[in-house]
This record gives structure tokens, C-alpha cells and sequence, in this order.
């Protein structure tokens, strides 16, 4: 006896449960059915199938239980818990609580090195290098289904921080650099508002002039790619890799140093310098501490 028993996918929580009282009243009705007519199952060939549509359907649906978006390996405040298999479903990818605490500890370890609010050519750097050193990392400890979420989370924090830093200049206190040495990396000046003026004569005698100040927001893309690609390119986990790169982004971020100070300052620049390659090496110490 062949019983097809078309299945319509129910997008509840329980609709897991509810296929599988289905089964059981179709094999209960199976067994009363044959009872009165043989007394037994025997030779009997039971089959339940479920269309390939409501199979695929009946995956989607129980992918998408208790699935965390990748944003909970950096967002400490959203509650995370366990679905009914008992792991953490992040992106649709399975996690045990060990693993899940060790993704969000990589991802947030490699966050809290990053700054919030306008970007500089340095942050846009470190930004590049925490996707690439998550990804060497991940790949280090998990498996790759595992290593492409958390690469993920790191690459949707870093969009985050690029739309914050795109809505901030947006904004009416920032304006174009009248600049035009200056403009060709450092593209926007902030107006400078009345309290703060009155601030600064306050602490230094002296009142602004002008009304914006230059700042240390990057706005030439096409520096921000090279430094970016550069940086990705590179294995900067190993010492040979760190003088190339260093070597490079002096000699890229040295006229923009210059651009940004006054002549009486130039040297100003190889001390920004030191301090962006600093920075960098200690996002790098961090990472070695995950690679085998």
C-alpha cells in the first residue's frame, strides 16, 4: 500500500512538530486499517513523501529558527540563545557555545580597535586589515562554512562604521576645504561653532580667525584603495610583510601628512606616521594571538 502524503509547509515555530504528528496519525490509521483486515503490517510497504518543493521549503523554514543575523558577534547587547538543537545559529550557520564565544571574542577583540565617528586614512587602513586578519584567523579555528560568517560580521561592522562616517559629513557643521594643496586628501573643514571659539580664547588668549578647521577625515578614495588593497595584499603577520607595507605607506601618507600640516610642522608627519604603523602592529600582536 502507497500513501503519498502531500505536505503544506507550515512557517510556524511548531510546524516541525505538527509533520510529525501527521506521520504518526497517517501510520496510526496505517496500523487500525490493517488490523481489521490482516491483523499485521507485514508485507506492507508504508511510504510518506514530501514533494522536492516542500522538502526545500522545510529546510529553509528550519534554517531560519532562532537565526541570529552576523551582527550578534559584535553586538554584546542583543540577546543570543540557543535554538531547539541546542547551538547558536549565526547566519544560518551552526555554532556550539564555545565556538559562538570564541567567534564573538575574535570579532569584538578586532572591533575594539577600530574608531567610530570620521574616518582618517589610518582608520580606513585598520579597517581593511581587521577583515583580512579575521579571515587568517577564522580560518585558523573554524570550519569554512563557520570562517565565512565571521568574516562577514567583521566586513558588516566596517560598513557600519563607513555609513556613520558618510551620514556625519553630511551633516551642515562640515564643509568643503577652500584648500587646494590640503584638498587633495583632506577634503573637509569643520565649522567651527561660536562656544568652542569662546572656549579657546578663554584657555589660550587667542580667538579664531577663521570659521572651520581642518580635520583629519580621508576623502581621497582613490588613497583609501591603494592603502586598503595594499594592506590585504600583503601578510603582515610576518616581519617581512610589515616593512613592505610600512615602506609603502610612507611613501604614500607622507605628502598627505605634509598636505595637512603647515611647513613650520613637516615633521610632524613621520611622527603620524610612526604612530599609524603602532597602531597597526598592535592589531597584528592581537591576531597572533589566535594563529596556531
Amino acid at each position: 500500500m502507497n500513501i503519498i502524503n502531500s505536505v503544506s509547509i507550515d512557517k510556524s515555530a511548531d510546524y516541525q512538530h505538527k509533520i510529525q504528528a501527521s506521520f504518526i496519525e497517517n501510520i496510526s490509521s496505517i496500523k487500525d486499517n490493517n488490523s481489521k483486515d490482516s491483523g499485521s503490517l507485514e508485507g506492507q510497504a508504508v511510504k510518506v513523501e514530501i514533494s522536492a518543493l516542500g522538502a526545500e521549503e522545510l529546510d529553509k523554514v528550519r534554517q531560519s529558527w532562532n537565526n541570529h543575523p552576523v551582527s550578534a558577534l559584535y553586538r554584546t547587547d542583543i540577546p543570543v540563545s540557543k535554538n531547539d538543537e541546542g547551538v547558536y545559529r549565526i547566519g544560518k550557520v551552526d555554532f556550539s557555545e564555545e565556538e559562538f564565544e570564541t567567534a564573538r571574542n575574535l570579532v569584538t577583540g578586532m572591533t575594539s580597535k577600530l574608531k567610530q565617528g570620521t574616518l582618517s586614512y589610518s582608520d580606513h587602513t585598520k579597517m581593511a586589515l581587521a577583515e583580512s586578519l579575521v579571515d587568517k584567523c577564522a580560518a585558523d579555528s573554524f570550519s569554512e562554512d563557520q570562517r565565512q560568517v565571521i568574516v562577514k560580521a567583521m566586513k558588516d561592522y566596517n560598513s557600519r562604521l563607513v555609513n556613520r562616517n558618510n551620514e556625519l559629513l553630511s551633516k551642515s557643521n562640515y564643509v568643503q576645504n577652500d584648500d587646494e594643496s590640503a584638498r587633495i586628501y583632506w577634503g573637509a573643514r569643520q565649522v567651527i561653532p561660536e562656544a568652542a571659539k569662546n572656549e579657546m580664547e578663554r584657555l589660550f588668549g587667542r580667538r579664531p580667525s577663521g570659521t572651520s578647521a581642518l580635520t583629519s577625515v580621508a576623502t581621497n578614495q582613490e588613497l583609501i584603495d591603494s592603502l586598503q588593497k595594499k594592506v590585504k595584499e600583503v601578510d603582515i603577520t610576518d616581519s617581512s610583510g610589515m616593512d613592505d607595507f610600512k615602506a609603502f605607506y610612507q611613501k604614500l601618507m607622507k605628502s598627505a601628512y605634509d598636505a595637512l600640516y603647515p611647513d613650520k610642522m613637516r615633521s610632524d608627519s613621520g611622527v603620524s606616521i610612526d604612530r599609524d604603523m603602532n597602531d597597526i602592529a598592535k592589531m597584528v600582536d592581537f591576531a597572533k594571538q589566535w594563529l596556531r
